[in-house]
């Protein structure tokens, strides 16, 4: 298990391959939906449990709680799933 930093979020992946795509959708522990494009390194599956500064925008690092980590683009984040659905969709 990975130590959090303390500016970190916390979520769990609860839609792999968004759409057709490498892409997921992960609820943070505080009920946020972020829409996160996959771009390299480590794929996320569905209960995967993860950490990283998931509430921006743009290109960041997520890092699985076994601490295999991948570069992905924060779409979107917000309180709908559709949201996120539709984000990654379009």
């Amino acid at each position: 298990m990975i130590a959090l930093p303390v500016y970190a979020d916390k979520g769990v992946v609860v839609k792999e391959d968004v759409c057709g795509s490498v892409n997921s959708i992960i609820e943070t522990t505080d009920g946020w939906y972020v829409a996160a494009e996959h771009y390299s390194g480590v794929y996320l599956y569905e209960g995967d449990i993860v950490v990283g500064n998931l509430k921006t925008y743009g290109f960041e690092k997520i890092t699985r709680i076994d601490g295999e980590s991948g570069r992905f683009c924060i779409e979107d984040w917000g309180s709908n799933i559709g949201d996120a659905y539709e984000e990654l969709c379009n």
